[in-house]
């Protein structure tokens, strides 16, 4: 895999911020500066869109919903925002997550982290690995 840069998906933003273990661990290891996260317009605008939703937040308090903005906020502060180029649709699975293969792709070497198991399944599209956040933390030593 080489140099730890990543291309976080939603999924495990939102997981790790809500504190699924591996997917926190990442977040843990984005905000201690230890990965290099590349994001784009796109998916902060994903990001804060799940962040919306009504399942998503049904039960916290404002403070705390006031405290993920915050997180956010610091997350994508330490992100390398880029515009990426278009690419010629590849096969990938999802089609609204093509965009993660853009962003992956203009930044090489990178790895997309996701949780769907369905672009999981593909394991790499061109030169961009696909992993889980276990297997990220798994091959990186993250604690």
């Amino acid at each position: 895999m080489g140099k730890k840069r990543a291309v976080v998906d939603t999924n495990v933003i939102v997981s790790g911020i809500l504190g699924c273990s591996y997917s926190q661990k990442i977040i843990n290891a984005w905000l201690k500066n230890e990965i290099e996260v590349v994001t784009s317009n796109e998916l902060k605008e994903e990001v804060n869109m799940v962040f919306k939703r009504p399942y998503i937040t049904k039960g916290l308090r404002e403070e705390t919903k006031k405290t993920i903005r915050g997180i956010l906020g610091t997350l994508f502060n330490k992100a390398d925002n880029i515009v990426p180029k278009s690419i010629d649709k590849v096969e990938f699975s999802d089609k609204k997550d093509h965009f993660l293969l853009e962003l992956a792709i203009a930044v090489q070497p990178a790895v997309i982290i996701t949780g769907d198991r369905a672009i999981l399944k593909l394991k790499r599209v061109k030169s961009v690995e696909l992993v889980s956040p276990k297997q990220f933390c798994t091959y990186f030593k993250i604690k």
